[in-house]
């Protein structure tokens, strides 16, 4: 992150209200009748949702990859499209974000700020509106993974986490049910809610039953040696999700390591008192939005800050993690990491190259 690039994201996200209001007011002269459509009531008031979409921007800036933000209007692209959004919407509000930002902001700011803007632009035409299904019958369990689905959607929870204690029962191994039931579940409920097929209570409602299910499995995984390493697994501030997180930490179990657990949401501010006392061999931070990253690198620089207080003559390494990492190049050593993982496999070999 250089200081010009912070120095940007910075004026972006202190004025945010006031850009938003400035966009909004835009939009009415440049594209009122696309305005005038309006946003789904799921979704928020236009000022509000371009309030979001400036944070997005402010930190593909922050970084310097544009690519953050191509990625994150792909998604509204798609949640639009199913819910009867104007197809103009997207590009409508951001040439309005880019003819406000140009007037406001400084003009060597404003022209970074309107490089990712027009990249995003350029990129919105060929983005799919469409997301095909994340579940196969093929695939490995694949059958399982869509009965387990058909339970939650017809609200058989009961019977959906007895099915798969039941293959566990049959010798499904536990990286198998991570890998081939659960995150092909979970992704496909995400992908059913962004496509308008389901409403966010179902897609609550089957991860809760994941959440039963990881539970359940957590009792039998090995016991790790004594003397084997310590990962310290969290998730970022402001990162509710730990469904990703715990997988890790469960595979990590079952490579050998010792885990200490943090959970999601890790405030910043807690971060030393959770170090004080505690030796650790390696910390794997999750990040599962992009508008986590700025949190997660100033999580990452304060990990170092610690380490400098206590006197210690090497640093801990850092592994971050979230599927953002597996597609932005580079972005690990951006948020000051030592290495990034976009899944469990991934983060198990990181760590085991990490104490090499």
């Amino acid at each position: 992150m250089t200081l010009p690039h912070a120095f940007t994201a910075n004026l972006l996200r202190n004025s945010v209200r006031a850009y938003a209001a400035a966009v909004v007011e835009q939009m009415q002269t440049a594209a009122a009748a696309v305005l005038d459509g309006g946003l789904p009531a799921t979704f928020a008031r236009p000022i509000d949702d371009t309030e979001v979409r400036l944070l997005h921007l402010a930190e593909a800036v922050a970084f310097d990859r544009p690519e953050l933000l191509q990625r994150a209007m792909e998604w509204y692209k798609i949640a639009f499209h199913h819910r009867g959004v104007a197809p103009d919407y997207l590009d409508a509000n951001l040439a309005a974000m880019a003819v406000v930002l140009q007037r406001e902001l400084p003009s060597s700011s404003a022209a970074v700020a309107v490089r990712h803007l027009e990249n995003a632009r350029r990129c919105l035409p060929a983005a799919p509106a469409e997301l095909p299904s994340l579940l196969s019958l093929e695939a490995p369990h694949g059958e399982l993974a869509a009965q387990f689905l058909l339970a939650v959607l017809e609200g058989r929870g009961d019977d959906a986490v007895f099915m798969v204690r039941s293959a566990i029962d049959r010798g499904l191994d536990v990286a198998s049910l991570h890998d081939h039931v659960l995150t092909p579940v979970q992704r496909e409920m995400g992908r059913m809610w962004l496509m308008a097929e389901v409403p966010i209570a179902d897609e609550h409602y089957g991860s809760s039953l994941v959440d039963r299910v990881l539970w359940s499995v957590h009792d039998m995984l090995p016991r790790p040696a004594a003397d084997a390493p310590v990962v310290l697994t969290m998730g970022v501030g402001g990162n509710m999700h730990d469904f990703g997180l715990r997988i890790v930490a469960q595979r990590l179990l079952l490579a050998g390591f010792r885990v200490h657990h943090l959970g999601s949401n890790m405030p910043l501010s807690d971060l030393e008192w959770a170090l004080q006392e505690r030796s650790v061999d390696v910390i794997a931070i999750s990040a599962t939005m992009i508008l986590q990253l700025s949190t997660l690198a100033a999580t990452v620089a304060d990990v170092r800050r610690i380490e400098r207080l206590r006197g210690r003559a090497t640093t801990t390494p850092v592994l971050v993690g979230g599927e953002v990492f597996g597609r932005v190049e580079g972005l690990a050593a951006a948020v000051g990491a030592d290495a990034a993982a976009a899944d469990a496999d991934q983060a198990v070999e990181a760590v085991r190259a990490l104490l090499a």
